[in-house]
């Protein structure tokens, strides 16, 4: 990322193309036990399990929780092909994945939190080939989000409104590579997703008080100031609606949004800005969309998205594949469910490679 005014370089400038955004937070760096690393070119489909929702900041933190792998081209009742387990008493969140395969995470614990990277064809209690502390070095303290482009450059959108980015030779407690502030020109209140497209457009999802316009854009080369922002009547978003952000090679960008409980995808046009209406919109009674979260595409032209049936539901979340030209009330091209996964992460986290 190119330094700017507000956009504080603290070591050197990134090139980020494209991240795939979903939102959650990853496992602990505090195992001993050297699981399986293939080094296999694997695709799938990347979810994570936990077995509770209890805060890690009393003590009991998530146990077993762990990133389950599924085929691309899983259907109905399924199992996972892989499964990264983590040590117990450790939280789950966000997941992205690198135009290696690589896929990544944040982690949260009474022991450690990091972000972690696990190469392809990583499995069982395998230790991640990276890890960037929360601290005070890293200025990582409360992740709402995460988003990795094809190289491995990391975009952490934080609840206090700042950004922290990490280049893709970053590890360890290092300061940032880049950092958005959320006060002065960027304006940003909650940043709670991100996405980079491949024109250098950095999308960040506003769901702060007072806000006008839910997502806001940056341009690497700026002065650090938004480029535009997209919101209004015409795009069916609301402050709040929009839960997370993909794009594709072309410069798409694809958000999941609920309003009042109802799902949608929507797709703009890599310009579109301000109170402009979406490309496409997949939403209606034959999309089986329930209450969507994350949001991931593939490079065969599929996006996935994880729903569950109603919004803070605790029932088993299921996967729905869609082809990217898809609009309207349409049906899936396929679904899959397993009894592998039944306890999704809050932000139903997804990563496709």
């Amino acid at each position: 990322m190119k330094p700017s005014a507000s956009i504080t370089t603290r070591t050197t400038s990134l090139a980020l193309t494209l991240a795939l955004v979903f939102a959650l937070a990853g496992c602990a760096t505090d195992g001993t036990t050297t699981g399986t690393t293939t080094g296999a070119p694997g695709v799938g489909v990347y979810v994570i399990q936990t077995t509770s929702a209890i805060a890690v900041t009393t003590g009991q933190g998530v146990t077993n929780a762990s990133i389950l792998e599924f085929s691309t081209a899983a259907t109905g009742a399924t199992t996972p092909i892989a499964t990264i387990t983590v040590p117990t008493d450790t939280a789950l969140d966000f997941l992205a994945a690198d135009g290696s395969g690589d896929i990544y995470t944040t982690s949260q614990s009474t022991a450690s939190s990091s972000v972690l990277e696990y190469t392809v064809g990583s499995e069982n209690n395998a230790t991640p080939v990276r890890s960037i502390p929360f601290n005070a070095t890293t200025e990582i303290t409360a992740p709402t989000g995460l988003a990795v482009d094809t190289t491995g450059d990391i975009v952490l959108p934080e609840a206090s409104g700042n950004v922290v980015i990490f280049s893709s030779t970053a590890t360890g407690s290092v300061a940032p590579s880049d950092f958005i502030p959320a006060s002065g020109a960027t304006t940003l209140v909650d940043a709670t997703a991100a996405a980079v497209d491949t024109n250098d457009n950095l999308y960040i999802i506003d769901s702060g008080t007072g806000v006008t316009n839910p997502i806001v854009v940056f341009s690497i080369a700026s002065t650090g100031a938004p480029t535009r922002s997209i919101g209004g009547a015409l795009t069916t978003m609301t402050v709040g609606s929009p839960q997370a952000l993909a794009t594709d090679t072309a410069g798409n960008l694809y958000v999941t949004n609920v309003v009042a409980g109802v799902s949608s995808i929507l797709v703009f046009d890599p310009t579109a800005t301000g109170n402009t209406p979406p490309l496409r919109d997949i939403t209606g009674s034959s999309t089986q969309l329930g209450c969507v979260g994350g949001i991931a595409l593939d490079s065969e032209g599929y996006l996935y998205v994880v729903s569950v049936p109603n919004c803070g539901s605790s029932a088993s979340p299921t996967v729905l594949k869609f082809s990217t030209t898809g609009d309207g009330n349409i049906a899936p091209t396929a679904t899959f469910t397993s009894t592998t996964w039944t306890n999704a992460d809050p932000t139903l986290s997804i990563a496709v490679y």
